[in-house]
């Protein structure tokens, strides 16, 4: 970003610089890199108000952890659907309709929340997961679009540097709101994030029209591109780190809240270690220079290795809370690197001419993810404790960190 210094010459005295922010600002009005930086600064916003506020909100209507995870495994079932409507959906209204339902779908989802009922809780996050499908394919659609391939690589760092403020912001943020001010507060501060989401998208006049987009034809049922997608080596070995990456978060994002109230440190030390651990991926343009010079596999095995062993861990030493604090913390710093470059190794082995297709087979990891590790804790909790359910995700990531060491050399 470059500031034209024009003095006014004719005013006597000490000479003060006029500064004008030209390219900011045009930049800031068509779709570019910084227009995408603020769409992806206030679309994770959207989700991550409430991220720590919807599992207290569970826990005090269903009682148990284990409760609680049967509830995010039914709601992951719901979850996988939408996302396979979503490409449906987009063939008929495509990427511009399809964005502003999500946006109405969104608002619609906040105020169900609002209301705080059981019946309005569940079909409010039934909504959210739906609205959230709308809106995240629609941007990544656009984001491909308008960005070259080649400056994925270091958009990529920026882009997660910007959602990680959001998601640092977010869960402290929406678990403050709820004691300090009400139940109903982060889910009302959430629907005015999707208005505010909505009214800059609409202002980037985003266009779905073949003749000025150049766009291909819209997806319209991605189990189509299933057997394509999990026939090349390398979208399996993406797909697989990016699940278990998900995972991770699930995990953390619904049990750390749960462990910090269940002994007693509190809903806000739930919330403050949540945005904490999500600050450190704010970190995230600052790992272009080691991914330069060690590659994405060796950062990238380090990352959910050490992630993996923090987390087991902290299952071990439970019983001495600022030891778990201690590691919580720790294992959240080596998932830094598995956020920081993850995606860009989805952007580097994707062919251009098939991007929509893949995109949309790609972006389920997240709802199958959602949908998987809740149903594998509810297992696990009908058995065994809560430290059981971090004792078991950190194996995932160390099995994860081997797998990360077969990425290929030409994807470094």
């Amino acid at each position: 970003m470059t500031a034209t210094l024009t003095p006014d010459i004719n005013k006597p005295g000490l000479h003060l610089p006029h500064i004008k922010f030209p390219f900011l600002f045009g930049a800031l009005s068509r779709p570019t890199m910084p227009a995408f930086s603020v769409l992806f600064t206030l679309e994770p916003l959207t989700r991550s108000i409430i991220v720590t506020a919807v599992p207290l909100m569970a826990l005090e209507n269903f009682g148990t952890a284990q409760n609680v995870s049967i509830f995010y495994f039914v709601l992951g079932v719901s979850g996988v659907c939408m996302s396979l409507v979503v490409p449906w959906i987009m063939s008929r209204v495509y990427r511009r309709g399809t964005f502003i339902i999500g946006a109405i779908t969104g608002v619609a989802g906040m105020a169900l929340f609002a209301y705080g009922e059981i019946w309005s809780l569940c079909l409010g996050m039934a909504v959210h997961l739906f609205a959230a499908s709308c809106i995240d394919v629609s941007l990544n659609l656009y984001m491909m679009e308008h960005i070259r391939r080649q400056d994925f690589g270091r958009f990529e760092p920026i882009r997660m540097f910007f959602m990680a403020f959001s998601w640092c912001v977010g869960p402290f943020l929406g678990v403050y709101l709820r004691n300090s001010i009400s139940p109903e507060a982060p889910f009302i501060v959430g629907g005015a994030m999707i208005i505010t989401l909505a009214a800059y998208f609409l202002y980037l006049r985003f266009t779905d029209h073949p003749a000025v987009s150049g766009a291909r034809p819209p997806v319209t049922n991605p189990l189509t591109y299933l057997p394509r997608f999990f026939s090349q080596p390398r979208m399996r070995l993406v797909y697989v780190l990016s699940f278990m990456r998900s995972g991770w978060w699930t995990m953390y994002f619904i049990y750390v809240p749960i462990y910090c109230v269940t002994a007693g440190l509190g809903e806000n030390l739930g919330g403050a270690l949540v945005s904490l651990a999500t600050l450190f991926v704010m970190t995230a343009p600052l790992w272009r220079g080691p991914v330069s010079r060690y590659g994405i596999r060796n950062i990238l095995y380090i990352g959910y290795f050490g992630t993996g062993v923090a987390t087991i861990l902290l299952s071990t030493f439970m019983d001495i809370q600022n030891v778990t604090i201690g590691l919580i913390l720790l294992a959240g710093l080596f998932a830094v690197p598995c956020d920081a470059v993850g995606n860009a190794l989805f952007y580097r082995a994707v062919h251009p001419y098939e991007r929509s297709e893949m995109a949309t087979v790609f972006g389920s990891y997240r709802s199958v993810s959602g949908l998987t590790f809740p149903g594998i804790y509810s297992g696990v909790l009908a058995i065994f404790p809560l430290p059981a359910v971090f004792a078991v995700t950190g194996a995932g990531m160390i099995i994860s960190g081997l797998i990360a060491s077969y990425i290929p050399k030409r994807m470094n």
